[in-house]
Parts: structure tokens; C-alpha cells; sequence
């Protein structure tokens, strides 16, 4: 499958996360999703990731297994406050973080 360039969009939000000279890794990573809603999953993973090339990756992984799920942490849902969503978004970076010296193992897709 032919890798799909990132929209115009995509890649400024990219700039702006990212230091300039991890752009090309994160383009990379972004290309390995081509599912469902790839261009709200490419910002939404970049959104969640904090501009951090770990916790993409995880995203990214999670995007593959259910977009939907990423699809909620990185956009604004209209089903909870806020302040709750803020809450799950920044506790489940915490998490990442203290795991991301953990290699994930490939899941073979």
C-alpha cells in the first residue's frame, strides 16, 4: 500500500508539536495509519502525543486497534465536561510515560 502524504493541515499541527528536526520520524510514524479517518487520527495522535515521538507511537498503535477510542481522547466529545475529559487525556499520558520504556510488542497487522 502507498504511503498517503499528510494533509496541509496535519503537517502544521505537526510543526507546531514537534522539534524540527523529529519531523521526518513522526511523518514516518503518521504514514503507518492509513485506516478509518486518517486525517482526524493524524491529529488526534498528535494532539494526545504532546509532542512527544513515545507516546505517538503508542497512539498510534491504539489507532490501529480502535480509532474511535482515539478519535474521543483527541478531539472534544460532546458527551462529558471539559474538565473530565482533560482529566482522562492527561491521566492516561501519565501512564504512557512511565511505560514508555517498555517495548510494546508488534501485533502482527
Amino acid at each position: 500500500m502507498t504511503a498517503m502524504a499528510v494533509s496541509p493541515a496535519t503537517r502544521q499541527l505537526c510543526d507546531a508539536m514537534f522539534p524540527d528536526d523529529e519531523a521526518a520520524s513522526v511523518l514516518a510514524l503518521l504514514d503507518l495509519y492509513t485506516g478509518a479517518e486518517c486525517e482526524r487520527v493524524h491529529q488526534a495522535v498528535i494532539r494526545l502525543s504532546g509532542g512527544r515521538l513515545g507516546r505517538l507511537r503508542i497512539w498510534l498503535d491504539e489507532a490501529k486497534r480502535n480509532p474511535e477510542t482515539v478519535l474521543w481522547f483527541g478531539e472534544s466529545p460532546s458527551d462529558v465536561s471539559q474538565d473530565t475529559h482533560t482529566f482522562g487525556v492527561e491521566f492516561i499520558n501519565g501512564f504512557l510515560d512511565r511505560h514508555l520504556d517498555t517495548p510494546a510488542e508488534p501485533t502482527g497487522e
